[in-house]
């Protein structure tokens, strides 16, 4: 009798301890896209394959006691999306795990009794098949309209009542606003060396104003991306006794000094490095410091940076004040540029917008083989404004809002410059999402009152330009380099359709023409045609794209971060 225990104890303990390296799917799944593709169904499992740019990581492995806990996983999931009666059957074939799904009857939604005025806000409807998530987000939705519309004391029950034996789900939502409520007195317990009137300018509410819990979350996001509290607790007081909420704040200020490190690549810059030390209370105040370098393929920088978030003028009132010393030297086609700028700008919100204008000095020095080139050196003294309007979602990965900017830059020999001459750039893009479809179209148009040298020419085509040429290539060129021009139309298109949450294949037109004399614009038009794949990786989104041009050549871009 203890042989065969014995025997049986050995042969469990191979059973679990038998190892597969691959999982596959089948039955009922979807191809893509779809609630069953694979990449759910992994997600679903918790099975994580390695991203493409990690291949130092190996894939997973797997062994006969996950089975069961995968089978559990997929039909709590199916469930979620109303098959009920799902079913899940597993095989295994020498190292492969074989998963057979069966989604069955979905269950439908019998009747829906929500509180007049609500209804908009549902996403299920009457004989649809029942999904947990549509539930979980309609409570959301009302919820939200309810925080941003002054009623943050609502009372909401929600039932969804699930009648296996018909096969029906009846749907329950009664919703009690509760007293309207409008945001009281801001009191602020901060124990850091900053000052509060620094700290109240990241608040985005008035006192006395409807209560809009969309103003506290910016006002939190602003307070963060100071960078300098390790502990920030924004605390709504309902318990007030009357219809004001006042806000208490606590601050307490955490490390301000980091060093950072970057890598990437690109096909124009090829492979990057670069550091930065930065301290983000320097001397107190929000004063800022920053020192690094960038070093690719094509040249090296370096710069430092002093910020001052606050001084006060007689004239001005309250400004920002930034101080930018650098220097760079860089191989672009047909001549190199030893460049060392010194730029001081100042900031001031008007008219809710933010203004910035200052100065800049410019040591240029040149090197060039190219005879259209003139090498040489050049000082550059000038004044410039910027406009920025940013109302993108997101700077790195943006699917909704727009972006806006002006510069003009004006450099006279009154300031001591060699040259004398007026520059002009504008930029607007608008990105808008459907579904799983991303649109966006981006123009630049670039001016200069009279020819200048090279550096100071107006370039297109790239990865953030005319994606059907190489970086800076479109255009006149002299010798076989690329000259510029002194005016610019550049253009873009670009359709982002998303396979998965990190996946989109995208599709894109380009068009750009450069003018070689001052105020034409009938130059001929550069158009491009192409596709891309994007890739959402920890780091931002990987970017690929492929462009041609009218006479089918073609270029091939990598980065990080999208192009609008």
């Amino acid at each position: 009798m203890k042989r065969y225990l014995i025997i049986i104890i050995l042969f469990t303990l191979f059973i679990n301890a038998k190892t597969f390296n691959e999982i596959e799917f089948k039955g009922d799944i979807d191809l893509i896209t779809g609630e069953f593709n694979r990449d759910t169904l992994l997600k679903i499992c918790h099975i994580e394959y390695p991203p493409i740019y990690k291949i130092w990581k190996k894939d997973p492995t797997f062994n006969t006691k996950d089975i069961p806990e995968f089978i559990d996983r997929i039909v709590a999931y199916g469930k979620s999306l109303g098959y009920y009666h799902i079913k899940v059957n597993q095989k295994t074939k020498k190292h492969k795990i074989i998963l057979y799904i069966r989604k069955n009857e979905p269950i439908k939604i019998k009747s829906i009794n929500i509180t007049k005025g609500f209804e908009r806000f549902s996403l299920l409807k009457i004989g649809k098949r029942f999904k947990t998530k549509d539930f979980t987000q309609t409570k959301k939705n009302i919820i939200r309209y309810l925080q941003e519309n002054g009623y943050p004391t609502y009372k909401l029950n929600a039932k969804a009542l699930v009648d296996l034996t018909l096969y029906q789900v009846s749907i329950e939502i009664n919703v009690d606003r509760g007293e309207k409520r409008y945001f009281g007195a801001l009191d602020i317990n901060n124990s850091s060396k900053i000052d509060n009137e620094l700290i109240k300018e990241q608040i985005k509410y008035k006192e006395n104003k409807l209560y809009n819990v969309l103003k506290l979350e910016e006002s939190y996001d602003n307070i963060y991306k100071l960078g300098v509290f390790d502990k920030i607790i924004m605390k709504p007081n309902f318990n007030s006794g009357n219809k004001t909420v006042p806000i208490n704040l606590e601050l307490s200020e955490g490390d301000t000094k980091e060093f950072s490190t970057r890598l990437g690549y690109d096909t124009y810059e090829g492979f990057r490095g670069g550091a930065e030390y930065i301290d983000h209370d320097f001397f107190g105040n929000l004063r800022e410091f920053r020192l690094g370098g960038k070093l690719t393929q094509k040249g090296y920088k370096a710069h430092t940076d002093i910020y001052d978030p606050k001084l006060i003028s007689p004239f001005l009132g309250k400004f920002t004040f930034r101080n930018e010393l650098s220097y760079q030297n860089w191989r672009y086609d047909g001549y190199n540029e030893g460049l060392m700028v010194e730029k001081v700008t100042f900031g001031k919100r008007l008219l809710h917008l933010n203004h910035f204008f200052g100065f800049q000095v410019e040591n240029n020095k040149i090197k060039s083989d190219n005879g259209a080139l003139l090498s040489g050196s050049y000082l550059i003294n000038s004044l410039f404004y910027k406009l920025v309007v940013d109302k993108r979602d997101s700077p790195m990965d943006a699917k909704n809002g727009y972006y806006i900017s002006i510069y003009t830059e004006k450099a006279m020999k009154a300031l001591a410059s060699e040259m004398d001459y007026l520059k002009v750039l504008t930029e607007g893009r608008y990105i808008k999402e459907y579904k799983n479809m991303v649109l966006a179209f981006k123009v630049r148009f670039g001016w200069l009152s009279q020819d200048t040298p090279i550096f100071k020419h107006f370039f297109a085509g790239g990865a953030m330009s005319n994606r059907g040429y190489e970086y800076r290539d479109l255009g006149p060129h002299y010798d076989g380099d690329p000259i510029g021009g002194v005016g610019l139309i550049d253009t873009s298109f670009e359709a982002r359709h998303y396979l998965t949450t990190n996946f989109a294949v995208v599709g894109f037109m380009d068009a750009s023409t450069i003018s070689e004399e001052v105020d034409r614009f009938n130059s001929h038009w550069f158009r491009s045609y192409g596709f891309g794949l994007r890739y959402l990786s920890i780091i931002g989104p990987l970017r690929f794209d492929i462009g041609f041009e009218d006479k089918y050549e073609f270029a091939i871009h990598l980065g990080i971060g999208q192009v609008f």
